[in-house]
């Protein structure tokens, strides 16, 4: 989804969501968003954790994790 349709499916103005983006673009090179597939839990040991997969790398949080923390993690810091 391009982010001019991301904006318009949520109601966001585009020059908030650019400027809200850039911070993240100086730390990055990343210039494009990345495809997410949610799924449904199967079994009740992951209804009490998130799973975050990328190519190779899995990350197996708690729910109750902080949201502050993981972007803090996901920054780098």
């Amino acid at each position: 989804m391009s982010a001019i349709e991301f904006c318009r499916r949520n109601d966001i103005h585009q020059k908030t969501f650019s400027a809200h983006k850039a911070p993240w673009n100086k730390n990055t090179n990343a210039s494009t968003f990345l495809k997410v597939e949610a799924s449904r839990p199967v079994t009740d040991a992951t209804l009490s954790t998130i799973q975050l997969s990328i190519r190779k790398l899995q990350l197996t949080l708690p729910t109750d994790t902080e949201p502050h923390w993981l972007g803090l993690l996901l920054k780098g810091y």
